[in-house]
């Protein structure tokens, strides 16, 4: 927005901004992919966390080599938090900020 400001626009309406269609849709994409990668580490990390405490010699179980299975977890959780992370600022980029830009803004960048 500051953008908008910075080329001697007006500041922007921010109640009307908060009504617009385009707003809304954004919100509510942002918030349903927020809610869903977020329901989707929670739920394999809480499974991680009770598995190392309810099943202790599952874990201890070598997958690879030496290798155990609780270790090769601890892997896939942090390589499943970057994946995530990706994800979000992919379409943040690819779907969200075109949105913006073009509802708010009034620009094609």
């Amino acid at each position: 927005m500051t953008d908008v400001v910075e080329r001697g626009a007006t500041a922007a309406d921010w109640t009307a901004i908060e009504r617009s269609d385009t707003f809304r849709e954004l919100v509510r994409s942002r918030r349903g992919f927020s809610y869903k990668a977020g329901t989707i580490g929670l739920g394999i990390g809480l499974l991680y966390i009770v598995l190392t405490q309810v099943a202790p010699d599952l874990m201890k179980t070598a997958v690879l080599g030496d290798m155990s299975l609780g270790f090769l977890g601890g892997v896939l959780l942090i390589l499943l938090t970057l994946a995530i992370t990706w994800l979000y600022m992919h379409r943040s980029a690819t779907v969200c900020a075109p949105t913006a830009h073009r509802g708010f803004l009034g620009s094609n960048r």
